[in-house]
């Protein structure tokens, strides 16, 4: 699936409830939004636009919608960290890596982990 538009924050906290429920109607993403609330036209925009840009998609069930995301979290996930790195890390994910260590944000243990799993991944591969 190609989507193309990022989320803006709103959007986001939108589709952080329905990767939550998986599914719902309007009333459930609603009761689910954490506080403080969009008025619930709000939401219905944030679906309606969110349904345009390809990141939802409903089915109608009697007289409401049943919305869900056609895409999941962790691919929206890696998607972000993709768009992250090319804007602000000359593309390279070394360089965010490199950020995350000078300002102490990973452990020793976490970067041994990393190499670790670099190279399972590197040994695994033909």
């Amino acid at each position: 699936m190609s989507i193309h538009k990022p989320l803006t924050k709103a959007e986001e906290q939108v589709m952080l409830v329905l990767w939550k429920l998986g599914k719902g109607f309007l009333k459930d993403i609603i009761d689910q939004t954490p506080e403080p609330k969009p008025h619930s036209n709000t939401i219905a925009t944030l679906l309606k636009i969110l349904v345009e840009k390809g990141y939802v998609e409903y089915e109608v069930q009697g007289r409401n919608n049943c919305y869900q995301p056609r895409i999941s979290k962790a691919e929206y996930g890696k998607k972000s960290a993709n768009q992250l790195i090319k804007g602000y890390f000359e593309g390279s994910p070394a360089r965010l890596i490199s950020q995350f260590v000078s300002d102490n944000k990973l452990s020793l243990q976490e970067l041994e982990d990393l190499l670790q799993q670099i190279r399972s991944s590197k040994n695994s591969q033909p």
